[in-house]
């Protein structure tokens, strides 16, 4: 028989072990992308993952199913994120060009590596990694609460409704939000656009 979400964490609740591992099943991978689209790191975004899951189990004795289960996640995903993107704001990190090329995987190669690979023109990786940069720069100048809206709506596919309720606050805000991050971002890419 197929639970709902919020039937597994009352299960939970009632100490059915099982039922969180099938919650966990059904989440990982989805919680695991939300939050690389913040860290861009593979290795930290699976420490964060995990952190969310042990965060998760510990709410289970104060669980009320009063929203829907995946918000209720996505809220402690985001405070987790958040969390480690005030401590990265402290302590920079540099990257090295041995790191991993790509999603980090086992058959990604080093930065060094890559750039020196004679498949691909070194137009070509530039070209494309400029456009990332240049992608990802803007996304990094909009507002904490504009990427996080951004993210939630574009990249996990989230309707207002789920957002708002991630957030804590009215739908109005969450399009209000995102229209005021989808102009800004036209308005930062617009120069690199306009070199195309």
């Amino acid at each position: 028989m197929l639970h709902t979400d919020e039937q597994l964490m009352l299960s939970v609740k009632d100490g059915n072990r099982d039922a969180f591992r099938i919650l966990t099943d059904r989440h990982y991978a989805n919680t695991l992308s939300f939050i690389y689209r913040f860290v861009k790191n593979k290795t930290l975004a699976e420490d964060l993952c995990q952190e969310t899951f042990l965060r998760l189990w510990r709410c289970v004795p104060t669980y009320r199913p009063i929203a829907k289960f995946r918000t209720f996640l996505y809220h402690i995903a985001r405070n987790v994120c958040l969390k480690q993107l005030e401590k990265e704001q402290r302590n920079p990190q540099v990257e090295s060009l041995d790191t991993p090329h790509g999603d980090g995987d086992e058959y990604s190669t080093p930065i060094a590596v890559a750039v020196a690979d004679t498949r691909y023109s070194p137009e070509a990786l530039l070209i494309a990694k400029e456009t990332d940069e240049a992608i990802q720069a803007a996304i990094g100048k909009l507002s904490k609460e504009h990427q996080l809206v951004f993210r939630l709506t574009e990249v996990q596919g989230m309707s207002y409704q789920e957002v708002a309720e991630i957030l804590e606050c009215p739908i109005g805000t969450v399009a209000s939000r995102k229209n005021a991050a989808i102009q800004q971002l036209r308005k930062f890419l617009a120069p690199y656009r306009a070199n195309l």
